[in-house]
């Protein structure tokens, strides 16, 4: 799951600010909503290669702890497809001919996917040594690239898992099998996410979705809540705008009024996560959703993410429980 990373200068913003009654400065937002280029881009006008290279492990390790917790997504709806339906259903579920057919239409790239798992800090650090930022920057690049690429291929397999056990044994077995999903590896990050004080808790939450998972975020703070705003989300909505669930990719959309497409219908069998992780979940357990989020239901809406200040679990009124458009 992912881990709670947070550089120094988080932590000093996070001390300095704890005491006023805004709890973040608008130069504070705006560098929660940066990407991790941008982030990259900023440590290098610093013209510091300490601050540099503390930026480039940090957003390295936001991305890399995000795969890990799409390991355990995937090895969670295997392990309880084979231990619910028996060995040859999980068998039906793991084939992965048809994606990386698809895949040879993109832009994926093994070669980038490399960069970012053989010894990228120490060959970031080469090129700062040598003196040639640019190709440091470059070299940030390419281990972006494959970052993203590996988050969109886990994202795309666990989209083909999830269709393959709602197409194969229904949506009542796709719930059961996101809440054991949730119980296997992300209440347990949503607990370490929510022992850190609560501006570092926030600021963690709000690079998971701006740096690991390739969001594009506004953010704002209104009165008790951290409202992000997000166009498109960088899992659910880049999917569903890439064509995910049309041919010849054609993941499923769960059809049925049912909590996990929020009574209506409509819902991508991926985005039905966010009913379940984020809703239903943490509302049976702790009282509130985490983060409160509205997801679109169409395919170029917005994704909004509302975070309480001080309680991670602040409840809400069933009635803002609903899609964004």
């Amino acid at each position: 799951m992912p881990s709670l990373r947070s550089t120094s200068s988080n932590r000093a913003l996070a001390m300095e600010t704890s005491k006023m009654s805004q709890m973040f400065t608008p130069a504070e937002l705006e560098k929660l909503a940066m990407s991790g280029h941008q982030r990259m881009l900023a440590a290098a006008n610093s013209g510091s290669n300490e601050e540099l290279r503390q930026e480039f492990d940090h957003v390295v390790g936001l991305y890399t702890d995000l795969h890990r917790l799409f390991n355990g997504w995937m090895t969670s709806i295997i392990t309880f497809t084979s231990n619910t339906f028996g060995h040859d259903s999980a068998k039906a579920i793991v084939a992965v001919e048809d994606l990386f057919g698809n895949y040879a239409d993109t832009s994926f790239s093994l070669a980038s996917i490399r960069s970012l798992v053989r010894d990228a800090a120490a060959r970031f650090q080469e090129r700062l040594d040598l003196g040639d930022l640019d190709g440091a920057i470059e070299f940030y690049l390419e281990v972006e690239k494959g970052a993203k690429d590996l988050h969109d291929f886990y994202r795309d397999y666990c989209g083909s898992l999830l269709t393959n056990v709602y197409r194969n044994h229904g949506v009542d077995a796709l719930q059961d099998c996101l809440e054991y999903s949730c119980e296997k590896d992300w209440l347990d990050w949503y607990a370490g996410v929510n022992k850190l004080p609560p501006k570092e808790r926030i600021i963690a939450t709000l690079e998971f979705y701006a740096i690991a998972n390739f969001g594009k975020l506004r953010i704002t703070e209104e009165g008790d809540w951290i409202h992000a705003v997000q166009d498109p989300c960088g899992s659910c909505g880049r999917q569903q705008r890439g064509g995910r669930y049309e041919e010849p990719w054609n993941l499923a959309i769960v059809e049925e009024k049912h909590p996990l497409s929020y009574g209506q219908g409509g819902n991508t069998v991926y985005r039905a996560h966010v009913a379940m992780m984020h809703h239903i979940m943490p509302i049976k357990l702790h009282g509130g959703p985490w983060p409160h989020k509205q997801c679109p239901r169409s395919k170029f809406g917005t994704c909004h993410i509302r975070i309480h200040k001080e309680n991670p679990y602040q409840p809400v009124a069933n009635e803002d429980i609903h899609w964004s458009d």
